[in-house]
Formats: C-alpha cells, sequence, structure tokens
C-alpha cells in the first residue's frame, strides 16, 4: 500500500523504512519480517537464515543474471548501474518486473515473491506429505529444540546488528569529497546520495556501492566537506540539479500515457525509470521497453507533464487501451491480493524458516507461464 510522506509529500510502499524521495524515515513502517532485506547482500543473508534449499533448487538466483529458463531473480546491471528483478518463464522468454535505480524497491519485489512462494511451497509439502510426517514425533521434536537454538542465535545476532546501527549514526546532509569524486548527501539515513558525473556535467542517483566509507558520520568526518554549496568543489549547485527536482516529486512520473515524438508510450508503475510500454505500431499492441529505451524527458515529472498525460485511454486515438492489456489486468490482480493479504494476514518470520527435515520444495509446481 502507497502512503505520504509527511515531510515531501511523495508516495512511496509503506514497507519501506525511509522515503525513497527524500530520505526521512517511515515512523509507521510496516514490515512484514523484522528483517526486512533493502540490499541484494540483505537478501542474500535473509534466504541463508532460513536454510532454505540452494538456489538450483528453488529457483531463486540473487545477484545473479541467470539466462536459463524457469528462474526469478535480481541483480545490478553494471553498465546502466540499474537493479533488475525478472521471470524467466518455462519457454525461456523473460518477464522484468522492475529495472531502476531503487534497490530496496528491487529487493522488495523478489523478496515479496520469494516469501510467497515458500508458504506455496510449505502448503503443498503439507497436502502431499501429511501423513508420512505424522510419525515423526521424536524426530520433530529433536527439530523443535535445534530451531529454539537457532532462533535463540539469531535473536541474539540481530541485538548486536541493532546495537551496531545504533553505533553507526548516518552521515551528515551535504557534499562530500572521496576517491577523487564528489557526493552529495540528501537523505536522512545512509540512502540518498548523488555522485558528480563529470561527462554528464550534473550530478545522478547513486547507490552506496563503493562509497561505504562515506555513508556513516564517523568514517565521513574527513570526506565531508560542507552542507553548503562553494563553487571551489567543481561541481554545480545541488539544489538546481535535476536530482533535487526528481526529489520533489519524491523520483516518481504520474502513471498514464504519454505523447513523445512519433511514439506513445504507458507509464504503468510510479517509479521514474521502470514500468514504461511502448505502442508498437506494426504488431497493434503493447510491449515492455527499458529505461534506457526511453526518452529521459519522460523519465522526470518536471519535463514528462509536456507530453500530453492523460491517465486515461483517449477512444480517439489509433492504439488500443493498456488497461485492456493482459499485462495490466495481471498488475492490477496482483495488487488486489497482495493489499487483501496485507489487510488479513499477520505474517511471522518464522513462518517462512525451512526445515529440511519436513519441507520439500518442488520447483516444478510453481507458475512458470505468468508473467510474475
Amino acid at each position: 500500500m502507497k502512503i505520504q510522506c509527511e515531510y515531501c509529500g511523495s508516495m512511496f510502499d509503506d514497507t519501506l523504512e525511509n522515503c525513497p524521495g527524500c530520505g526521512a524515515p517511515n515512523k509507521n513502517v510496516r514490515r512484514s519480517t523484522p528483517d526486512q532485506p533493502t540490499t541484494i547482500g540483505g537478501l542474500q543473508a535473509w534466504y541463508q537464515s532460513k536454510g532454505l534449499p540452494p538456489e538450483e533448487v528453488t529457483r531463486f538466483f540473487i545477484g545473479k543474471n541467470y539466462t536459463e529458463p524457469r528462474a526469478f531473480g535480481i541483480y545490478k546491471d553494471e553498465i546502466t548501474g540499474n537493479f533488475i528483478v525478472y521471470k524467466n518463464k518455462a519457454d525461456g522468454t523473460r518477464a522484468i518486473r522492475y529495472e531502476g535505480t531503487d534497490e530496496a524497491y528491487a529487493v522488495n519485489e523478489l523478496h515479496t515473491r520469494l516469501k510467497q512462494e515458500i508458504l506455496q511451497q510449505k502448503a503443498n509439502g503439507n497436502r502431499s506429505g501429511s501423513s508420512s510426517r505424522s510419525g515423526g514425533g521424536r524426530r520433530n521434536k529433536s527439530s523443535s529444540i535445534a530451531s529454539g537454538v537457532i532462533v535463540a542465535l539469531m535473536t541474539f545476532l540481530f541485538a548486536v546488528m541493532g546495537i551496531t546501527r545504533m553505533n553507526e549514526a548516518p552521515s551528515r546532509q551535504g557534499y562530500y569529497s572521496y576517491n577523487e569524486k564528489t557526493y552529495y548527501h540528501y537523505g536522512s539515513d545512509k540512502y540518498g546520495w548523488a555522485v558528480w558525473d563529470k561527462e554528464l556535467g550534473d550530478w545522478k542517483k547513486t547507490d552506496t556501492y563503493g562509497i561505504s566509507p562515506i555513508t556513516t558520520r564517523k568514517k565521513s568526518k574527513k570526506y565531508y566537506l560542507s552542507a553548503d554549496y562553494n563553487q571551489s568543489y567543481g561541481v554545480t549547485d545541488f539544489l538546481t540539479s535535476q536530482v533535487n527536482a526528481d526529489l520533489a516529486y519524491g523520483f516518481q512520473v504520474n502513471r498514464g500515457y504519454y505523447n513523445y515524438g512519433n511514439d506513445i508510450y504507458y507509464h504503468m508503475h510510479d517509479d521514474q525509470n521502470s514500468g514504461w510500454y511502448i505502442f508498437d505500431y506494426d504488431d497493434n499492441d503493447w510491449r515492455y521497453t527499458t529505461s534506457t529505451s526511453v526518452p529521459n524527458e519522460l523519465q522526470h515529472q518536471t519535463s514528462a507533464q509536456d507530453f500530453w498525460y492523460t491517465p486515461t485511454w483517449d477512444e480517439s486515438t489509433q492504439y488500443t487501451d493498456f488497461e485492456e492489456t493482459e499485462t495490466y489486468k495481471e498488475y492490477v490482480r496482483e495488487e488486489a491480493e497482495r493489499e487483501r493479504y496485507e489487510s488479513t494476514h499477520t505474517d511471522s518470520d518464522d513462518d517462512y524458516s525451512w526445515d529440511s527435515g519436513n519441507d520439500s520444495w518442488d520447483s516444478g509446481t510453481t507458475d512458470w507461464d505468468s508473467d510474475w
């Protein structure tokens, strides 16, 4: 469910700990687990902590661009800097769930799908093997003891992690010089960074890979320049940048139709860099297009609004209604199902712990024909 940031007014998912626009903390954050991962590394750690089978069994490839059929995955494209969440269907075709610069959002997409699959696999196992497990009282008791030890250990580890986080306050907002590059921190936590791109001649959003020494206040002191702009930094004022303008809109672009040149686009998601489709006049149908193929003007709300934005289809046009496509209908069904599930189900992180002695994973039961 989307909520509005009380600081900058942008809309964002209520499962996020911070507003992706201004970095303000979400005081009413709703998490489905107490250790919600926000990075690819964090998702890998979560996967391991649940004792799940190898990726070749679950078919969830975290941090990998796996190209074979029947696979879910997430990875960072080192060329574009985008995070890509995908599903390779049974016939080998790939459906892109998300492509953009928001790592936390991308991770949450795959994390949610992985949790759904875990519950489904457990349900399948209960239906197919309940009789064979009913006589395993002694083994279940031992398993319960072992599970208790694991839970205690994990609780201790999370407590240590919590103390560590408290001791590592985020860097202050302002300009930084690190590794011969100039950065600006606009967030209130370790996220929300922009880097000066010499070739572009402007600021661009960046993740925290490679700049970890400046993401905590204690380590970043020697790299900190100031909170205010100074021409001697050799960059432009961040407050006049496109990134700062996007920040005011929460890095979102309105959903709906856009007419750019001779092409018609439909934006299905709020994120400015993802959810773009283009109308193919030859096939008389819509097809997904990557952010690198979408005109730059459409990926910024300040300029996109100049290209005939309309939230609904105009029947006087010569192209079909995107909202009548199966892609859009499936998206609506998924959103409705997710909201229904969240409103009626109280998650427990233990629901996703895997017992290799009792649980069995059969990826053949996964729906590999749908887009997600």
